[in-house]
């Protein structure tokens, strides 16, 4: 059991430092999709961040589970109220961006209908 929380232990940084690289490679929609003005396409990409943004959160609220857990030592340089205070703070940031995400994709699709019902007339 103790190797196993050890692997996992040297493991979370790796993954965390995963999460934000992708986060930041994946920050702003797919240029040729606003040339296009595909809003069908981009309310989908925004719908596609969210879901993603939302799965971040998630693992952070895991991560801060298992730093909460009383069994749990943090390395002699850690505390465990930093640890939860930073799973804290990206899950709310995590949370929020995913709530921005969510009003975007709903935004095109508002754009989207109203287009089509211009197109109708």
């Amino acid at each position: 059991m103790r190797a196993w929380w050890n692997l996992l232990r040297s493991l979370i940084p790796v993954l965390v430092m995963f999460g934000l690289v992708a986060c930041a490679a994946s920050g702003s929609p797919p240029q040729e999709l606003i040339a296009k003005n595909d809003h069908a396409a981009l309310a989908a990409w925004y719908t596609r961040e969210a879901a993603g943004l939302r799965w971040k959160a998630e693992e952070m609220r895991l991560m801060l589970d298992m730093y909460a857990n009383p069994s749990y030592q943090p390395a002699p340089k850690e505390s465990k109220a930093e640890l939860i205070a930073h799973c804290q703070r990206f899950i709310e940031y995590y949370t929020k961006v995913a709530e921005e995400a969510e009003r975007m994709a709903q935004a095109h699709r508002d754009v989207m209908k109203q287009s089509q019902e211009m197109d109708r007339r």
